[in-house]
């Protein structure tokens, strides 16, 4: 492995592995779970998993592609369940096009959310993630509260 370069903006630490991530450098949120790091991707739309057992030599070994339309930029981990949130891709929806529009607020619609058509509706997902190397979809859900 060639020598890593030294952080920019750091103190008191060193750099002591890298991973481009599979190809896929645009990771916004890391959950580190059993040896493994669950990255969501805004531009990449997906997650990737990442084994760090060896943090000198992290590697990619799973990506997940996001449904059409979404990207996934919120993941959170529990026991060996992933969820993950199908938000929706704000550069690639036609409501976005103007972006004076967006900030003066005449879009009339909750930014961020992937609620809507096709295959926006189903905006989270519940990932097995007991086998890191093939998570899968889980038929596992959280029952709905009910109301007082």
């Amino acid at each position: 492995m060639s020598e890593l370069p030294g952080p920019d903006y750091a103190r008191n630490m060193r750099l002591i592995g890298h991973s481009d991530q599979g190809g896929r450098p645009d990771g916004v949120q890391v959950m580190v779970h059993r040896g493994f790091a669950y990255v969501g991707h805004m531009f990449s739309k997906g997650w990737s998993v990442i084994d760090v057992c060896d943090p000198k030599r992290p590697r990619a070994v799973n990506y997940v592609p996001a449904p059409p339309g979404t990207w996934n930029i919120h993941l959170q981990t529990h026991d060996d369940l992933l969820l993950v949130v199908h938000a929706k891709d704000m550069f690639a929806a036609a409501e976005f096009a103007d972006e004076r529009s967006y900030y003066r607020g005449q879009l009339g619609q909750i930014v961020g959310t992937a609620q809507g058509r096709g295959a926006a509706r189903d905006w989270r997902r519940v990932f097995d993630i007991a086998d890191p190397f093939r998570p899968s979809k889980s038929g596992r859900s959280c029952p709905r509260r009910q109301r007082a």
